[in-house]
């Protein structure tokens, strides 16, 4: 019998430690992580967490790409988009070199935050880990507040977890304990998962790879 596989992405963690700045955006996340698979395995599922972002000046396409790229994933019935939200808004914070001299001087600055991606995925974790949906889990984070969430599934749960990230990361300790195995993600492996430059969906419709990528 095959040992059932369910993947777990945090799409900013992703993007801003492997995807940001490459070539390699036009991501397929089911090749991903079929690439990293054994024999015995079988992907049932990735769960990718996400959240809507907004443009903005400087650019004003980035929304409309994301679109594009969340309508791509979404033409394999094994991806599921989990979504969380995104927070811009003003806040004053103390200059760093007054704060250093003992001084409070602030100034407002936009503050943008993405909220709820982590706890979402933590709580899916461990729900499916409680309800017995995978053996093995592929994590796609190094955010350390994973850590107890990979211990319940792990340890209380008996499943087996997979910690990829970045060839350039370093992984923190409380992460790396729980987790069985880490596996860098490199640009080859990036590059070896990509999803055509157009994809034709079911009703027809053509999705075509963003050119800023």
């Amino acid at each position: 019998m095959k040992k059932r596989v369910i993947a777990y992405i945090d799409g900013f963690n992703l993007f801003y430690s492997s995807l940001k700045g490459t070539p390699y955006k036009w991501l397929d996340l089911v090749k991903l992580c079929e690439s990293m698979l054994k024999p015995d395995d079988e992907l049932v599922a990735v769960k990718y967490f996400t959240a809507k972002i907004k443009s903005n000046k400087n650019e004003p396409e980035r929304s409309l790409r994301q679109d594009i790229y969340l309508e791509a994933l979404a033409t394999n019935p094994k991806i599921q988009i989990k979504y969380g939200y995104f927070s811009i808004h003003k806040t004053k914070m103390p200059l760093a070199a007054d704060w250093e001299n003992g001084k409070i001087n602030t100034i407002e600055v936009i503050k943008t935050e993405e909220k709820g991606t982590d706890v979402n995925l933590a709580v899916q974790m461990v729900a499916d880990a409680k309800d017995d949906l995978f053996d093995k889990a592929l994590l796609f984070s190094n955010d350390s507040d994973m850590a107890y969430a990979v211990q319940i599934a792990a340890q209380d749960c008996g499943k087996f977890i997979g910690l990829f990230i970045d060839k350039r990361a370093i992984s923190f300790p409380i992460l790396k304990s729980s987790v069985h195995y880490i596996r860098r993600l490199t640009p080859t492996v990036l590059a070896a998962a990509q999803f055509p430059d157009e994809i034709i969906t079911s009703t027809g419709r053509t999705i075509r790879k963003p050119q800023a990528w």
